[in-house]
């Protein structure tokens, strides 16, 4: 009897539900970065333990909002009942607080400036583990049991008292194998969640096309970059896009020469579309990226590019992204291809989480077919630091970021990469730092300090270039000053 209780109970546990992908926790934050009148803002929909219950939102601004005032809608999908309030962005915003009535899908609409998003999302709540109710259950039926074994021994009728005990003693072996082996099964999706996908394959990449309106902006007017996702094998419009780095997708737009870049995080403005205004300060060619994800998917890059006439603003003094004024340093001083470089930066106090990180790294090669994002290493202290391998020799473009509690800076800078010398040996490496070891160190710890003597002059011709103070696009670089 013992044997059949272990079996079954074996049994249910191997039944619970598997986790899917990109589960969203009953109870956890939502958030997702959005561009919307003018600024950077980031959208806090808190986790809500119960419905009927309170949905508390709120908007975190990144720089200054000019009118931070928000109007917030949220709306079942299922019954279509709507609930409205207004959030005001600030570095720490108060948050409003909505009440839904049921879990499930559900739309924000998000209102600011002139500009429209509507994000979908769902509300969780924890429905409670099936191992919960053998635990409670099963030691429950074991009490009751015991105290009949205790009564009917009183009685003199030992037989049925001994039955009653060992049953007692099953429902607790049972309870205590839930409590052993539940927290190694996934738990069970809550209620609300999207329904478990049932092609093993996954979805295919989603085929994007970027245009802008109006199709060749002038230098100086603000036109809108639009990307149109499509699913290829349906040809219906994609929106099930998951958020990754706390965005349904990253936009880089850059110039050719590089001495225009922004980062920026696409409104959602129907299914299948994703917009975001913007303002190009100088005639050219510019290149445009965008990482995004789809649900039961891979995470997918998707490039192009669009010309911007000449304008009456052509070369303005345009208000530019905030850049820093330490210079990175790069160990090894001149990186070889295929091979790890470390990338520190000093950052002033007060840097704060952005997008879920500290920092990050943007590299394009000079064509532009190549684009590279990697994040900061979680380093502590006054300084960030990345580490990122070039994938072949070249000049490559590279703008590091992170956050103050108003602004988001950017520091613009170049690296020159070099291949393999012929019939050299590998230079050796400690802890993907690219520094010499042995002997060789104060040799080479020399050569680097020249080399990144050099690089200064060029990093801050980098950085006076990107504020638009110089005509010259961004000088070459091979290290940093230390």
């Amino acid at each position: 009897m013992i044997r059949a209780l272990w079996l079954a109970a074996v049994l249910v546990l191997a039944m619970a539900v598997p986790a899917a992908a990109h589960n969203v926790t009953a109870g956890a934050d939502l958030r997702f970065a959005q561009t919307i009148a003018g600024a950077e803002v980031t959208v806090v929909i808190k986790g809500t333990s119960r419905v009927p219950g309170p949905l508390r939102i709120g908007v975190i601004a990144y720089e200054p909002v000019a009118g931070p005032v928000f109007d917030l809608e949220v709306r079942s999908v299922e019954d279509g009942r709507t609930v409205t309030g207004t959030a005001r962005a600030a570095a720490d915003p108060a948050y409003t607080e909505l009440r839904v009535e049921r879990t499930g899908p559900h739309e924000l609409k998000l209102s600011a400036g002139g500009e429209v998003a509507v994000v979908p999302f769902r509300v969780l709540v924890d429905r409670g583990s099936p191992g919960d109710f053998l635990i409670y259950g099963g030691l429950f039926v074991a009490g009751l049991l015991l105290v009949g074994g205790l009564l009917t021994g009183a009685l003199s009728r030992p037989g049925p008292a001994m039955g009653l005990a060992a049953v007692a003693a099953a429902g607790v072996t049972v309870a205590a194998m839930v409590v052993v082996f539940e927290p190694q099964l996934p738990p069970a999706p809550p209620d609300g969640a999207a329904p478990t996908a049932t092609n093993a394959a996954g979805r295919p990449y989603a085929q994007a096309r970027v245009s802008t309106v109006p199709e060749r902006p002038g230098a100086g007017e603000e036109y809108t970059l639009r990307i149109y996702l499509l699913d290829g094998s349906t040809g219906r419009p994609v929106d099930d896009l998951v958020v990754h780095h706390e965005a349904l997708a990253h936009v880089v737009v850059t110039s050719e020469d590089g001495r225009y870049f922004r980062h920026v995080h696409p409104l959602r403005t129907a299914p299948g579309r994703l917009e975001v205004r913007m303002r190009a300060d100088r005639s050219g060619r510019y290149l445009a990226y965008a990482e995004l994800e789809r649900e039961d998917s891979g995470g997918q890059l998707v490039s192009s590019s669009f010309q911007v006439g000449k304008g009456s603003a052509d070369d303005s003094e345009e208000e530019r992204p905030e850049t820093g004024d330490a210079a990175p340093v790069l160990r090894p001083a001149v990186p070889v291809a295929g091979r790890p470089v470390t990338i520190e930066l000093a950052a002033p106090a007060g840097v704060r989480p952005w997008l879920g990180m500290t920092g990050h790294l943007l590299v394009r090669n000079e064509d532009g077919s190549f684009l590279g994002h990697v994040h900061e290493m979680g380093t502590p202290g006054s300084r960030l630091r990345f580490t990122f391998s070039f994938p072949e020799p070249g000049r490559y473009l590279a703008w590091a970021q992170y956050a103050t509690r108003d602004r988001i800076v950017t520091a613009p800078f170049t690296v020159n990469v070099t291949g393999d010398a012929p019939g050299t040996a590998a230079e050796p490496t400690g802890e993907a730092t690219g520094q010499d070891t042995g002997e060789s160190a104060a040799g080479a710890e020399a050569g680097d300090t020249a080399r990144n003597e050099a690089g200064t002059a060029a990093w801050t011709a980098a950085r006076e270039a990107a504020r638009g103070e110089t005509g010259e696009a961004m000088g070459d670089m091979t290290g940093s000053g230390r």
